[in-house]
């Protein structure tokens, strides 16, 4: 029992990860208006793979959180697991750094 919450929160912190992906991919469409007036994208300087990485990651996480819950659903729930915790982890340590700093910019902050 304890294995399946593991998992679940393993799979809503990749989802966390893939609405953020999505939404730097999304900023990619956005543009404003530069100091003579141009239109520039957020994306101007940014080479065309690093674009494409963008589109990448979030399919990625998709198929890992597609390829566990295959694993789930035949019964291998640690490799499924592991594979869910493996782009989670990174992730929730990051979470945590950013609130601590949040935190403590709050408290300490003048």
């Amino acid at each position: 029992m304890k294995s399946n919450w593991l998992f679940y929160l393993g799979v809503i912190i990749n989802a966390v990860a893939i609405l953020i992906s999505i939404s730097n991919a999304s900023m990619m469409q956005k543009t404003f208006k530069g100091l003579n007036g141009n239109d520039i994208s957020y994306m101007e300087g940014m080479p065309e793979q690093s674009k494409l990485m963008l589109w990448f990651l979030p399919l990625a996480l998709l198929v890992v959180i597609g390829i566990s819950f295959w694993l789930k659903s035949n019964g291998k729930m640690l490799f499924a697991n592991i594979l869910t915790w493996i782009p989670a982890l990174p992730v929730l340590l990051m979470i945590v750094f950013w609130g601590g700093l949040a935190l403590l910019f709050i408290l300490f902050g003048k």
